[in-house]
């Protein structure tokens, strides 16, 4: 994969938050081992973790989602910048797509993790705690479908995602993904979405900037949750 500021950048803050300097061999070694796709907006990108494959999200987002007896999508999972897929086995239950036109995907074969893993205790601890990022979000996805009310559920999506996508101090969040995407992975209509969340905006707990861009005005909004 060729190395950009925004690859490197990402992947030294992966190996090691506290100190992204710390990991430069591992770094590049990883850079080096990766073959970036690119994906345009609801195209299937299922190869990705193809043949046991371990991939990560460069730029853009991927909802993992079922199809139900009726044809209705079901988002089991979103994955966002800085996530990883391929940890479970590959299961034909389940398929992929790239939320936006300019999502792109490190993708590694499951030998090249490995070697990585063995040569580097930084990509080893990167693997477990990815793993481990991956059933912290469908634990608190469970959280979420939960709540009472489908109100209740946009509210406490909106906690868990301003939770993920928050990068800078600011309150400010931009969401990757529509109301639809939304609606399909609480399961719920995308009408109950849009009423929830000018509710919110009427109460002054958000501000809507745009049908994406939310800056969370009220935080006991998400002390609720």
């Amino acid at each position: 994969m060729q190395e950009t500021p925004q690859c490197t950048e990402l992947f030294r803050t992966l190996l090691n938050p506290e100190m992204p300097d710390a990991e430069v061999d591992a770094n590049a070694a990883m850079i080096a081992a990766a073959r970036e796709t690119r994906w345009r907006r609801n195209q299937p990108c299922d190869a990705v973790i193809a043949r046991g494959a371990v991939a990560c999200v460069l730029a853009g987002a991927v909802r993992k989602f079922a199809l139900r007896p009726s044809g209705q999508r079901q988002i089991i999972d979103l994955v966002v910048v800085g996530d990883f897929l391929g940890f479970a086995p590959a299961d034909p239950s389940f398929f992929l797509e790239a939320v936006s036109n300019d999502t792109r995907i490190a993708c590694f074969t499951r030998e090249e993790i490995e070697r990585l893993a063995t040569r580097f205790p930084a990509v080893s601890a990167l693997m477990q705690s990815s793993a481990a990022g991956a059933i912290r979000r469908l634990e608190h996805h469970l959280l979420v479908q939960s709540r009472i009310t489908a109100r209740e559920k946009v509210r406490a999506y909106l906690a868990e995602m301003a939770g993920r996508m928050k990068t800078a101090p600011s309150k400010a969040i931009t969401l990757p993904i529509t109301r639809y995407d939304i609606a399909d992975h609480l399961g719920i209509a995308v009408e109950t979405v849009s009423r929830t969340m000018t509710a919110l905006r009427r109460r002054g707990s958000i501000t809507l900037r745009t049908p994406r861009d939310i800056e969370i005005r009220d935080a006991s909004m998400l002390s609720e949750i």
